[in-house]
């Protein structure tokens, strides 16, 4: 399901993407499409699209402190002004962790060409989030360093939902992947203290 479409970026690995509203896509996406630690992709013009994470949620709100009274209510605003825009916005931003070529080959880690404003962003269906981490018949994580290098609050968070989702997806891995989730474990109370 497509869920917006990119808007600005932070860096070559961080975008953001506004939310798709009332009749801008043939399916409102709900909240549920756009949730913490959800696997999307960013469709590419020449093909294939980049593989990110979605990590955090902004609502924007332009009428939030502008309490004054009004001409017209916002169901007259549709009759009356029928060019009005609604401000109001539900913003995610992403961190790349690879892309996917239009041959279907998978790589991890940073990806050379950056996206385009206003590419679609979709959600990644199970097996191609399955194909993404098995490049090569194994479970890959070499995107990990991106997700351990980032100065954000929810960075931990996100890492241990990503394991969440990989051990439900992949539970041959289940082992494995609880190693990781203890090496998190172990950072989130050591890290507070310095």
């Amino acid at each position: 399901m497509f869920i917006g479409k990119i808007v600005s970026s932070n860096s070559h690995i961080d975008y953001v993407c506004q939310v798709y509203g009332p009749a801008e896509a043939a399916a409102t996406p709900q909240p549920r499409d756009y949730a913490f630690g959800s696997f999307v992709a960013v469709e590419r013009e020449e093909g294939g699209y980049l593989v990110g994470v979605i990590y955090n949620t902004v609502l924007l709100n332009p009428d939030y402190g502008s309490m004054g009274p009004r001409l017209s209510t916002q169901d007259q605003l549709i009759a009356f002004s029928p060019d009005y825009l609604a401000e109001k916005a539900t913003l995610v931003t992403i961190a790349l962790l690879g892309a996917v070529s239009a041959q279907g080959e998978a790589a991890q880690g940073a990806p050379l060409v950056a996206a385009n404003l206003d590419a679609r962003v979709r959600t990644l269906e199970r097996d191609e989030i399955a194909a993404f981490h098995r490049a090569g018949g194994r479970l890959r994580l070499a995107y990990w360093p991106i997700l351990m290098g980032m100065n954000h609050p929810l960075a931990l968070p996100l890492m241990r939902q990503v394991i969440a989702a990989l051990t439900d997806l992949f539970p041959d891995e289940a082992q494995r992947l609880a190693v990781l989730g203890g090496n998190l474990a172990w950072r989130e109370r050591v890290q507070p203290a310095g």
